[in-house]
């Protein structure tokens, strides 16, 4: 009896240290339920949030009260800013813009000099902070910024010349300019300025019809340039120039890599061309690219290349690889120029379906910010030295209200640059009864603007 009392005891012991293992597993399991849906909650409530913030940031551009606009915009951006939204959201983007540009903010302000429709190039001088265009009315332009407002120089005036593309040598001594001479486009040539002495450019004849895509070297000694309606490429030492590539196919554009060793052509025939500059321009030809081409650069690494075509389609090709490793839609019309910010982080595509896209090189799985203010196709663009702006030269002889459009555009770049700026504009919160009606009840009321005054009475 003793014994199986003992037996008993001993299996009643076992079943109790069961029971209890089974009562801290399933402790622990509705612990972990319980952190699951607390993180799922929180998780909702952020998407809530974003949501939210893009709904509002539409919402902004459709307000008359600049005020408003503004308080909403803003409170756009901090939703989607402190609930860890996608930083540059094309929706939060254009909300801060269509505000900032109601104030007549300088990040907004077109630059004011060409005659309309005339703006054809742009290129920037990071060293000096300065900005050139040049444009079909013959005149060359030297932009200045102090204080996010560019202030213009007329360089060169001419009436008998348009200027459909211009180039800084790297070292900031040269300024090449070409397009279209009016009296022989037959016997047209480029004009090579001394920056420090604009007055007497040289002239580099040799050239036929409209020259294109001027591109310096690397070691500042020459540059390229697109002649011949796009069938041939003349090299210049800065004294005469020279056929090195005669194409039977048309190039509508043409790009130098950063160490000078290949040029890149965009092909009429839908080609992708890389001429091998040290091996006697020996070509590659990469076929079956796009429809046709029409314009190419190369990224600042020098390893890919990037390839619009007349259908707005942009790819990105892999030179080492050989292979397209991502291909961009949103455009609808042929691409006309493309271009990197300074720091490698963006790249802008203009068009002529009207809008120019900026791209995040690092999140190229997110949408663009969709730049479409304008309301002509876009020659070229170009980023300011800091990066701070993106200035487009747009073909335009559209009449507006307030007389003809401009036809040097200005789109700031930066978000965080953008949102700091609105509070200073507006002098008061957002009061009850607009949180109620652009945020809802079930999110609970904060100031805007953490300055000024809560306005939740």
């Amino acid at each position: 009896l003793a014994r199986r009392n003992a037996e008993q005891a001993r299996k009643n012991a076992e079943e109790a240290k069961l029971n209890a293992q089974r009562a801290q597993k399933n402790e622990a399991l509705a612990k972990e339920q319980e952190q699951i849906a607390i993180k799922n909650a929180a998780e909702a409530l952020r998407q809530r949030y974003i949501a939210q913030a893009k709904a509002m940031a539409v919402k902004s551009r459709e307000l008359n009260d600049p005020e408003q606009e503004a308080l909403i915009a803003q409170q756009a951006y901090k939703f989607n800013a402190e609930h860890a939204g996608y930083v540059y959201d094309n929706d939060i983007y254009n909300g801060l813009y269509a505000a900032l540009k109601k104030y007549d903010h300088p990040l907004t302000l077109s630059l004011e000099a060409h005659a309309r429709g005339a703006a054809r190039a742009l290129v920037t001088h990071v060293d000096a902070n300065q900005i050139y265009s040049g444009g079909s009315d013959g005149k060359i332009i030297r932009w200045t910024e102090h204080n996010f407002q560019w202030k213009s120089e007329v360089l060169v005036a001419r009436d008998n010349y348009q200027y459909y593309t211009i180039a800084v040598s790297p070292d900031g001594n040269f300024l090449a300019a070409a397009g279209l001479f009016a009296g022989d486009e037959t016997r047209n040539y480029v004009e090579l300025y001394n920056l420090k002495d604009m007055k007497s450019p040289r002239k580099i004849e040799g050239y036929s019809f409209a020259i294109e895509n001027l591109s310096f070297t690397p070691d500042n000694k020459g540059f390229y340039a697109r002649d011949n309606s796009g069938h041939s490429i003349r090299f210049s030492d800065l004294q005469t120039a020279r056929e090195v590539i005669k194409s039977t196919v048309k190039i509508n554009a043409i790009a130098l890599n950063a160490d000078g060793t290949v040029l890149a052509g965009a092909g009429e025939n839908g080609s992708l061309f890389l001429w091998d500059i040290k091996n006697n321009y020996a070509p590659t030809e990469v076929k079956n690219m796009g429809d046709h081409l029409t314009t190419v650069t190369f990224a600042p690494e020098g390893r890919r290349l990037v390839i619009g075509d007349n259908t707005g389609i942009v790819k990105i090709y892999d030179n080492q690889s050989g292979f397209v490793i991502r291909t961009l839609s949103g455009h609808t019309s042929a691409i006309e120029q493309i271009t990197f910010n300074h720091a490698g982080t963006f790249m802008a595509t203009a068009s002529k379906d009207k809008t120019v896209r900026l791209w995040n090189l690092n999140r190229l799985k997110e949408q663009p910010m969709v730049l479409s203010d304008h309301r002509d196709w876009v020659w070229g663009v170009a980023f300011t030295p800091d990066d701070e702006q993106l200035l487009a030269s747009v073909h335009s002889s559209i009449e507006t209200v307030k007389g003809v459009e401009h036809t040097i555009r200005a789109w700031p770049t930066k978000i965080p640059t953008m949102s700091n700026i609105l509070c200073g504009n507006v002098k008061r919160n957002i009061n009850k009864e607009e949180w109620e009606i652009f945020v809802g009840d079930d999110l609970p009321y904060e100031s805007t603007c953490t300055a000024l005054p809560a306005n939740n009475n």
